[in-house]
């Protein structure tokens, strides 16, 4: 009997223990089963050659083996993938340049002119074959689709209207740039970094230095200062791109009205700093720019442009005195600015080549080394007074900003809202401002 007990026990461990065994097996047959997928995820392979490695009964140490190989295998191949990305860039970059040189070209071939290399291919192409061309590059067929509907898929799709703002960005820099802006060589830029009010402080002149007696005592000295204030203001204008001017091939769109923008800032500018000069506002200390108090302003009723009035000018900025009252500045001009109807006179006076018949009319090597500057906005205030100017190097004159990193007029662009195009906006943060009476002299003439 009990040896029956005890045989009975014996085959009950013994069926145990199989089970055991059994779900340990499944549990590691699954564990492989997981992990071999999971490396063929990351390696991203191939899934039927997974499964040809899971029913092989592939350990999970040679699978994970194979897929090391294979990622050794991509990372061999890997430089001639990004030579084909580099040379697919290279070849965006060169359409890009291409369109845009070639349409610059038409604007104004005398300003633009094509380089061999440059341009050549897309030249005398119109606005909507290039848009077609830019969706070509997309992999957008256009073979048999209408004209407004390249054109629309052009400006939503394609860099298209990149290449657009970048030509109608660079007609406007160039007209904005080549405006006469006769205020430059006298004026002083500085950038502004808010539109809140700007504060050109002037210091003062150093104190005068003292004798020092034995086992004296060194005294202090103080600098006075003034101030004047000003701000940025912003101007701008928005130009539209729409379906309607490629189908048209209008250029104009994007050049000529652009390019006017630019023009229409530079003129801006001007019209701001010669509105001070002529409109002789008030300086910090009350006082107008141009008055008997600043000694910059001739008594009498003034002088015609001749060399007895550019002395008497001359001597006066030299006189000046600094804020202190006392030290003498010495502001020696270096501009002569006049309206257009004395400009004749004015380049005759310093001309390096005049030989007058007296010698009592000889023009004296100091007159001579000023630079005239001839402009029409003074004639619309007086054709007869004329002005002095020191270099902004030597004492403040005008100053004028820009709000930082915006120099002078810019665009922005954007996918059209309330068009159906890309919308083009001409933005100029600007404003100026007299800083320094002393390096100015105004004779009203006669």
């Amino acid at each position: 009997m009990e040896d029956a007990i005890t045989e009975t026990g014996e085959q009950a461990r013994v069926e145990i223990n199989v089970d055991a065994e059994r779900q340990a097996a499944a549990l590691a047959e699954r564990t492989r089963i997981h992990e071999i997928g999971k490396l063929g995820r990351a390696v991203n392979l191939d899934a039927t050659l997974v499964a040809q490695h899971v029913e092989a009964g592939t350990s999970v140490e040679d699978f994970r083996k194979l897929a090391l190989d294979e990622l050794a295998k991509r990372s061999e191949a890997a430089p001639i993938r990004s030579a084909t990305a580099a040379i697919t860039r290279d070849e965006a970059d060169t359409r890009r340049t291409g369109i845009m040189a070639a349409l610059l070209h038409r604007y104004d071939p005398a300003v633009f002119p094509l380089r061999d290399d440059v341009g050549r291919d897309w030249a005398g192409q119109t606005l909507l074959d290039l848009a077609r061309e830019c969706l070509e590059a997309t992999g957008t067929r256009t073979r048999r689709l209408p004209r407004h509907e390249i054109a629309r898929l052009a400006l939503s799709t394609s860099d298209f209207p990149s290449i657009l703002a970048d030509v109608a960005n660079k007609t406007l820099r160039q007209a904005y740039e080549a405006y006469p802006r006769t205020f430059l060589p006298f004026s002083r830029r500085r950038s502004a970094v808010d539109f809140k009010n700007i504060n050109a402080v002037q210091l003062g002149e150093a104190p005068s230095l003292q004798k020092v007696n034995e086992k004296g005592e060194f005294t202090h000295g103080s600098i006075a200062e003034s101030k004047e204030t000003y701000k940025l203001a912003t101007y701008g204008r928005i130009v539209s791109i729409t379906r309607q001017v490629i189908i048209n091939d209008d250029l104009s769109a994007f050049t000529r009205i652009p390019a006017g923008f630019g023009v229409a800032a530079a003129t801006l500018e001007s019209d701001t700093v010669w509105g001070i000069i002529t409109g002789n506002p008030n300086m910090g200390d009350g006082v107008a720019l141009f008055h008997a108090t600043h000694t910059n302003l001739n008594s009498g009723g003034g002088s015609a442009l001749a060399l007895a009035g550019l002395g008497t000018g001359m001597a006066a900025m030299a006189k000046q005195k600094g804020l202190d009252g006392v030290t003498v500045l010495n502001v020696q001009p270096r501009y002569l600015a006049v309206p257009v109807a004395l400009q004749l006179t004015a380049f005759q006076l310093v001309a390096a080549n005049l030989a007058p018949a007296q010698s009592a009319n000889v023009v004296p090597d100091y007159i001579r080394a000023l630079t005239p500057i001839a402009e029409p906005r003074l004639d619309a205030s007086s054709a007869t007074a004329w002005y002095l100017f020191a270099s902004a190097d030597q004492i403040d004159t005008v100053e004028y900003a820009y709000l930082e990193g915006q120099d002078g007029v810019y665009i922005e662009t954007r996918q059209g809202f309330d068009v159906d195009g890309v919308e083009i906006k001409a933005r100029l943060d600007f404003g100026a401002k007299a800083i320094d009476w002393r390096g100015m002299q105004k004779n009203a003439g006669s």
